[in-house]
C-alpha cells in the first residue's frame, strides 16, 4: 500500500489520457451509491463529514472521506480535507491512499471540461470565473483543453482575492482580468464557471446571454445557490447525477419549488453525455446549464488511472 500524495498526483496528470479514463469507465457498468452526508455540528449544517462509494467492473472499488468546513476559508485553512482509499475487489486490498483534496480538484475541473466538450460552443473563447478558491486555477486549465479560449475573466466578492488570481497569471499566455460587473460579464462570456460556497444565488438568468453555456460547481448542498430560480428555465439543463440534484442541488431544488423547472427538464446526467458521445448544441442560439453536485465514479477513475501511472 502507497500512499500518493498531492505533489505526485499534480506531476502525474495529464489532461488527456485522465479525460479518456474518465470517460471510459463512465461507458462501462458501475454501481454508485448515493454519498452519506453527516453534519458534525448539529448547530451548523455547513461542517460536514461525508462518504463517497463507488464500485466499477475493471476489478477496484474505493471511497473517499472528506470533511467541508465553510467556516475554515475565512480562518485560513483549506475548505475541504479528504482522502481516497482504492481497494481491488478479489481479496478487499488497499492498494493505494491518496490526498483526496486533490483528486477531487483534478476531476472536478475535468468532468465540467467534458460537459462543456459536448454542450458548449465548439469557438467558446471567453471564459467568465466566478469564485476566488482553490478550485479557479483547476478550471481556468481545464475548460482551456477543451475549447479556445483567449480570455478569461474573473469576479468574486473580495477584490484583493481576484488581483491575486490575475497577478498570478502574470507571465501566463493567458489574458486574465477582474471584472467588477458580473451582470456585463454574463452577457459576453462564451462560458460561465461558478465555483464558490455562496449561501444566496449571484446569477441572474436575465443576464445570460442567449448562447452562454453555465457550468455550476459550487452550490453542492441543500443551503447553498449560485444561479437563480429563473436562470434554470432560461436553458437546457444537463447534470452530473439526477438523483444526487435532486436532494444537494440547492439553486436548482429552488427552482423545482417554485415552479420554474420541472424534473423531467433535466435532459441528461453526465454519463448518458459521455455514452452518447455527440454535441448536444445544434446552434450557437442556446443556453445549456450544467449542475454537479459531485459523482463518486469520477473520484475511482482518477484514482485507478494514477494507480496505473505509477506502478
Amino acid at each position: 500500500m502507497k500512499f500518493i500524495s498531492a505533489q505526485k498526483i499534480k506531476k502525474n496528470i495529464n489532461l488527456k489520457s485522465l479525460i479518456y479514463e474518465i470517460e471510459n469507465i463512465y461507458k462501462n457498468k458501475s454501481d454508485v451509491p448515493l454519498r452519506q452526508v453527516y453534519n458534525i455540528n448539529t448547530e451548523n449544517n455547513s461542517d460536514q463529514m461525508m462518504l463517497m462509494p463507488s464500485f466499477s467492473r475493471e476489478g477496484y472499488y474505493g471511497v473517499k472521506i472528506l470533511n467541508v468546513f465553510e467556516k475554515n476559508t475565512s480562518e485560513g485553512f483549506p475548505r475541504v480535507n479528504a482522502l481516497y482509499v482504492l481497494y481491488e475487489k478479489k481479496y478487499g486490498e488497499i492498494k493505494a491512499i491518496f490526498d483526496g483534496t486533490e483528486i477531487t480538484k483534478q476531476r472536478t475541473a475535468l468532468m465540467s471540461a467534458i460537459a462543456s466538450k459536448f454542450l458548449s460552443k465548439k469557438n467558446s473563447m471567453k471564459l467568465l470565473v466566478c469564485g476566488t478558491g482553490a478550485l479557479v486555477p483547476y478550471m481556468i486549465n481545464a475548460h482551456c483543453y477543451v475549447r479556445p479560449i483567449n480570455e478569461i475573466f474573473i469576479w468574486g466578492r473580495t477584490n484583493s482575492q481576484v488581483n491575486k488570481i490575475v497577478k498570478s497569471y502574470k507571465n501566463s499566455q493567458l489574458k486574465v482580468k477582474a471584472v467588477n460587473s458580473l451582470k456585463e460579464a454574463c452577457g459576453f462570456a462564451d462560458i460561465i464557471t461558478s465555483v464558490t460556497s455562496a449561501k444566496r444565488e449571484f446569477i441572474k438568468g436575465k443576464w445570460l446571454n442567449k448562447n452562454v453555456h453555465v457550468d455550476l460547481v459550487g452550490a453542492h448542498t441543500e443551503y447553498m445557490a449560485e444561479l437563480d430560480p429563473y436562470g434554470y428555465s432560461c436553458g437546457e439543463i444537463y447534470v452530473d447525477d439526477k438523483e444526487a440534484v435532486l436532494l444537494e442541488a440547492g439553486d436548482l431544488m429552488q427552482s423545482l419549488k417554485l415552479g420554474f423547472i420541472k424534473k423531467n427538464d433535466i435532459k441528461l446526467d453526465i454519463k448518458q453525455l459521455i455514452i452518447d458521445n455527440k454535441i448536444k448544441r445544434s446552434n450557437s442560439n442556446k443556453i445549456t446549464i450544467y449542475k454537479s453536485v459531485g459523482h463518486a465514479l469520477s473520484d475511482l477513475a482518477t484514482a485507478i488511472y494514477l494507480f496505473k501511472r505509477l506502478k
